[in-house]
């Protein structure tokens, strides 16, 4: 029983430890980039981990274009829906699913408005506000992320590392064995 306590520890540790070294990582990369850039990485990034968790959760698709996620009109083919499908799919918790959008609204505002743009911008501002009020407690936001744009890197690097464990602890789902009338009809081919 002892040992088993341990190697918890040890992974609990582990981790900790792996969290901390992507959290210095990432708010050093993103520490380099102008504001809109650092917005736009950010969300680009999360939006892959999103499409790399919901690939490897679902059924593989049947072919090598897969429709769900490829083409003007796959339904997970951006940002948004991704979210609410991994939401929907139980892949992340409501709070996280309503911070992922805030963080996408944020992206937008960056995206589309062109001048004068920043994390001291009214609607901008408030959204990183609500992304700090829903990390208090979980979240530890002190030094670089005393700023809005801190806080919003800060905990933008906490949700990117949870969805890469989620990614790596989710169990796939595997495709449903054939329906009682597809097996009679294999039974008469073969």
């Amino acid at each position: 029983m002892k040992t088993i306590e341990k190697k918890e520890k040890n992974k609990t540790k582990q981790s900790t430890l792996d969290h901390q070294w992507s959290f210095d990582y990432l708010m050093q990369e993103f520490n380099k980039e102008s504001d809109r850039a650092s917005v736009i990485l950010v969300a680009s990034l999360l939006d892959d981990s999103l499409n790399s968790l919901l690939r490897t959760f679902l059924v593989p698709a049947p072919s090598s274009n897969d429709e769900l996620f490829e083409g003007a009109n796959a339904a997970a083919s951006n940002f948004s829906s991704k979210i609410d499908l991994s939401y929907r799919l139980e892949l992340i918790s409501s709070k996280f699913c309503r911070d992922l959008h805030l963080i996408r609204k944020i992206r937008n505002s960056f995206a589309h408005n062109i001048f004068g743009c920043s994390f001291e911008n009214g609607s901008i501002k408030s959204r990183v506000d609500e992304l700090r009020k829903s990390a208090i407690g979980t979240v530890k936001l002190e030094g670089p992320s005393d700023d809005h744009r801190g806080a919003f890197l800060t905990v933008a690097s906490h949700m990117l590392y949870e969805l890469n464990e989620v990614r790596e602890g989710v169990q796939n789902l595997t495709e449903r064995p054939l329906e009682f009338f597809y097996l009679e009809n294999e039974k008469e081919e073969g």
